[in-house]
């Protein structure tokens, strides 16, 4: 039940096919059992690999794997950090689209560790690689190159913004000395 065909122009909400047709690709989204437009643009049907996309011009970035991100640490478990993502290294917008994604301990660093609260705390402001897209709106993420990790954190004491030690270690103007994934970037301008 394809409404449309390729190159039509189609609006945000606008019912595209039903899930069972194509595959839900860029700048689209699934409700209630149907494709839907998240943007205004052009239709880009694709037979081959069975999917279904939307086209527009000035479109905010959409991330691909190998992208570097820049988001958040909302949550640590022991084996994984959760993070929001807010936009893509480079670009000077944030991303429309609210892409979730998580670090396992695996691909948070080259050293060993036991638990990821060693490595990151909530809060934290990150740049990771995009190692893996599950889905429209979820990343898997790494930040075990040197360059990858924590860019900015704030003391879990005071909350004050912490400095970069000699050690690679962070400490805080209240005395608080802090280990981290910390990036080689820690402190510069994000």
């Amino acid at each position: 039940m394809v409404t449309h065909k390729h190159a039509d122009i189609v609006l945000p909400g606008e019912i595209l096919c039903t899930y069972e047709e194509y595959i839900p690709s860029d700048w689209t989204y699934v409700e209630d059992g149907y494709i839907k437009s998240s943007i205004f643009g052009y239709l880009k049907i694709d037979d081959i690999n069975m999917e279904i996309s939307v086209i527009a011009e000035n479109a905010p970035e959409h991330i691909k794997v190998d992208d570097h991100i820049i988001g958040y640490i909302t949550d640590v478990k022991q084996y994984k950090a959760l993070v929001t993502v807010k936009k893509i290294t480079g670009s000077d917008r944030e991303i429309v689209a609210g892409y979730k994604g998580y670090i396992h301990i695996s691909n948070a660093t080259n050293d060993y560790v036991t638990s990821m609260h060693e490595l990151f705390k909530i809060g934290d402001i990150i740049e990771a690689k995009v190692i893996n897209k599950l889905g429209s709106e979820y990343v898997e993420l790494s930040t075990a190159d040197f360059d990858l990790g924590i860019i900015k954190a704030m003391c879990t004491r005071c909350r004050k913004f912490m400095k970069k030690a000699a050690d690679n270690k962070l400490i805080c103007e209240c005395n608080k000395v802090d280990s981290r994934k910390i990036s080689s970037k820690y402190g510069e301008k994000i």
